[in-house]
């Protein structure tokens, strides 16, 4: 009988134990990948709920949905607010008042409870400069931010909002946010983003607008996959 050495023992024991190690990061990986799978279709699934709740708004191009389930107000449809302001205008305050109760009706499905982490209420502006000579992207910038704003504030002015329960009331005050971008975001005549397209050429119009953003998680779930990639890879 051939006796093993104590190298092919330790050789064993190492080869053993990397294929331990190999199955662990395996279904790990296998568990986020079935998230972001799970995920995906709960933004498909918000994407058709919205859509079915706001049909008629939509063909009549009132406002726009996105794939992820964003959905953009636009001047032109309505006027959103006064040229260099950031009051509302009636006209939408009447659409907000129409559209929020709804809105938060589907969102707030306790299917989606722990896959949204934030609903980000967006001012984006045109590239169109100030008169008073001040810098252009920071004079839009806190224009965009006051009107994202000011959407907010009406929101939390609502019956939607201030006769429910004091839980609801926290759930809305945790995930509704506002943020403005200037025109960091502008859009071209194709309502892509100018700065990742090949058309760089600014639609002021399509870039003045107000977006109701819902962020999932899913992006956690990516990069958790890419650090435990990186791990075995350096293992």
């Amino acid at each position: 009988m051939i006796g093993r050495s104590q190298s092919d023992s330790n050789w064993i024991s190492i080869a053993d134990m990397m294929t331990a190690l190999m199955i662990i990061f395996m279904f790990i990986a296998v568990n986020y990948i079935v998230q972001i799978v799970e995920y995906k279709f709960i933004e498909e699934d918000i994407y058709n709920s919205l859509q079915a709740e706001f049909e008629k708004e939509i063909e009549n191009e009132n406002i726009e949905l996105g794939p992820d389930g964003t959905i953009r107000f636009k001047t032109g449809s309505s006027n959103l607010f006064e040229n260099n302001q950031y009051r509302l205008t009636s006209e939408f305050e009447n659409v907000l008042q129409d559209f929020i109760p709804r809105y938060w009706g589907i969102i707030n499905s306790d299917k989606y409870l722990d896959y949204i982490k934030e609903i980000r209420i967006e001012g984006h502006s045109d590239t169109q400069p100030p008169n008073n000579g001040e810098d252009s992207y920071l004079y839009n910038l806190k224009l965009s931010s006051r009107r994202a704003n000011a959407v907010l504030a009406f929101l939390r002015e609502q019956p939607s909002y201030k006769d429910v329960s004091s839980e609801e009331k926290e759930r809305m005050d945790f995930l509704f946010t506002s943020i403005g971008f200037s025109y960091a975001r502008a859009l071209n005549d194709e309502k892509a983003y100018v700065y990742l397209d090949s058309n760089k050429i600014v639609n002021n119009q399509f870039s003045r607008r107000v977006e109701f953003r819902i962020v999932t998680s899913n992006e956690k779930l990516v990069e958790g996959i890419y650090q435990y990639q990186e791990i075995d890879e350096n293992e």
